[in-house]
């Protein structure tokens, strides 16, 4: 029997459409919260509505069930899958990673390999494009397999909070409180790897925190280098863009894009962050980021 395989990503993961749909990645949507209603994410509830009703309602999130990924199991089996990569976020982070995995080990017909990415956003999304690019060009399920645990927890995430009214509501912001104390007008800069979120630096505005997350960034690739580079913003596409064409201007990028990270990372972060992921082509083969 020849070997077919799908590549699953849950709703965290931060793609465009039309790369999600040209790479052949399936998703597993999250859901998202306001009291009693409860919305799935890309289904009965757009970007536009989450925000317009954000300022007015707390928002909470919770994972898809195990009947939901059964679902985009069977549907990748009955197009031909007989193995499928399941890419999630961090279990520090979510009960996702658990939900895939018990639901695989429910099905009998199809192996299943379920990755803990070690962050979210665009760093799932990033690994997600590796493996399919990789698939594309005939490597076999074990390589992508291989090459998806090698990128896990490698593809830094920076990501600038507008405000920490969300973060503090949503219960993550206890080791922020900590540093910034009351000061909500701050923008912290998050390093955001191995299921948690740390402060590394804040600043006063929007404008100066854009600047300091180039220079990060910056200390941390090589001018010039050959990068893959995502983008990532929660309603704040401008500023996300205008990151992502300084990133063409220093650095070679393989692979680039802007991408709205949808209401279950708005749920937490707020409107308007802004955050970048990539790694460089070398860890491909085996190097650094």
């Amino acid at each position: 029997m020849s070997e077919r395989y799908a590549i699953v990503v849950d709703g965290t993961a931060v793609l465009p459409a039309e790369i999600t749909r040209d790479l052949d990645i399936r998703v597993v949507a999250q859901h998202v919260i306001f009291g009693a209603e409860s919305f799935t994410e890309g289904l009965d509830i757009t970007p536009e509505e989450f925000y317009e009703r954000l300022p007015r309602s707390r928002a909470t999130t919770s994972a898809p069930s195990m009947g939901e990924f059964r679902a985009v199991y069977d549907a990748a089996i009955r197009d031909g899958a007989n193995a499928l990569l399941v890419l999630v976020l961090a279990t520090e982070l979510s009960s996702t990673y658990s939900i895939a995995a018990s639901t695989a080990q429910q099905i009998g017909d199809a192996r299943i390999e379920v990755i803990d990415c070690r962050s979210l956003a665009g760093s799932i999304g990033l690994v997600a494009t590796a493996c399919a690019r990789a698939r594309r060009d005939g490597a076999s399920f074990d390589e992508a397999l291989a090459l998806a645990r090698r990128l896990a927890g490698k593809i830094p995430l920076l990501a600038i909070i507008d405000t920490l009214q969300y973060l503090r509501r949503s219960g993550r912001a206890s080791s922020m409180q900590a540093i910034f104390g009351s000061l909500l007008s701050v923008k912290p800069i998050l390093d955001i790897h191995d299921g948690k979120l740390d402060p590394i630096d804040k600043v006063r505005t929007r404008d100066r925190a854009m600047e300091r997350m180039k220079q990060l960034i910056a200390q941390r690739v090589e001018p010039g280098a050959r990068v893959h580079f995502s983008g990532l913003h929660t309603n704040a596409a401008d500023r996300a863009r205008l990151l992502v064409d300084w990133a063409q201007e220093r650095f070679h990028c393989v692979e680039s894009y802007t991408c709205e990270a949808g209401p279950a990372i708005a749920a937490h972060g707020g409107p308007g962050v802004v955050g970048a992921c990539w790694y460089s082509e070398s860890l491909l083969r085996g190097g650094s980021t």
